[in-house]
């Protein structure tokens, strides 16, 4: 499965300049199999979830999240939670609630924004890095891979698309066909626990 798992539209984020239908079809177009809309702060509302899934299929799509906490941004997949929609998390404190809920949480673009990664990574280590992204500085690509060894993250390569021109730069190769989110935590879960970490494609 080709999955791009850090997708935004602009019906959630004001950054995007592409709504949901646009960004699908691009990567439909892109030949992937699937996404996650993971908007700043902002779920898809489940119906409009379930009508995107039937007027879409078989194109896989899923539910996420972006969250900012402690100068850093976090995807987390796979729990369509409402709780996730503050905006008062520290990284500590989503770290857990994620762990407890059995979901799947993600350090976008690490060094975006600067030179270091203001998390503790050692005490709290997410289940994945993005490696590569349209917003993921290719000069550090080695460090990222470095604390990818020494905190066993999984490596991802997202586009982090907020436009229909930025869909299919990056994507993931998983196992299986996963429908549902709870089917795309079981899968991420055991691929991470299997791989430790995935080759992006170049």
């Amino acid at each position: 499965m080709r999955i791009d798992l850090h997708v935004h539209a602009s019906n959630r984020s004001a950054c995007a300049t592409n709504d949901e239908d646009s960004q699908i079809r691009a990567a439909m177009a892109a030949g992937l199999d699937g996404l996650a809309f993971t908007d700043h702060f902002k779920l898809v509302p489940a119906d409009r979830l379930a009508e995107l899934r039937r007027a879409y299929a078989p194109f896989r799509i899923f539910s996420g999240i972006e969250i900012t906490a402690d100068q850093e941004d976090w995807l987390v997949l796979g729990l369509p939670d409402p709780c996730l929609e503050r905006k008062d998390w520290d990284y500590p404190m989503l770290w857990r609630f994620v762990r407890e809920q059995g979901g799947f949480i993600v350090l976008a673009h690490p060094f975006r924004y600067g030179s270091v990664i203001h998390a503790d990574l050692a005490f709290y280590p997410p289940d994945a890095i993005e490696v590569r992204s349209n917003n993921t500085p290719r000069l550090r690509e080695r460090e990222i891979r470095e604390l990818a060894e020494r905190f066993s993250m999984m490596l991802l390569t997202n586009s982090d698309a907020h436009s229909n021109g930025m869909v299919g730069a990056f994507w993931n190769d998983l196992p299986g066909k996963p429908a549902t989110d709870r089917e795309l935590l079981e899968t991420l879960h055991s691929f991470a626990m299997a791989e430790n970490q995935t080759t992006p494609a170049d």
